[in-house]
């Protein structure tokens, strides 16, 4: 897993309220809306993470195998804003 949301002056979990659309549970990767990504917020103790899930790969990676008991949270965010995270071509 590799690229994650770290805005600058403001939390992840405000960024993806403000910029994202909350998912119900956890969504399936070929419902994912044209020019959206799933990004997983994943509550870690002592601080979150927003791991973007670039492609279905990475989707998977983040859905696991179940025995990861850590919260998640699943948010649709537009494909743009997360370009600045994302590789060059990402």
């Amino acid at each position: 897993m590799g690229y994650y949301i770290n805005p600058a002056g403001e939390s992840k979990e405000s960024w993806l309220t403000r910029n994202g659309v909350r998912c119900v549970g956890t969504p399936a990767w070929k419902n994912t809306p044209e020019a959206h990504l799933p990004v997983c917020l994943m509550d870690n103790g002592p601080f979150t993470a927003a791991g973007i899930a670039y492609d279905e790969s990475e989707f998977n990676a983040f859905i696991g195998d179940g025995t990861n008991m850590r919260p998640k949270s699943w948010y649709m965010v537009p494909a743009s804003l997360l370009e600045e995270y994302l590789p060059e071509g990402g």
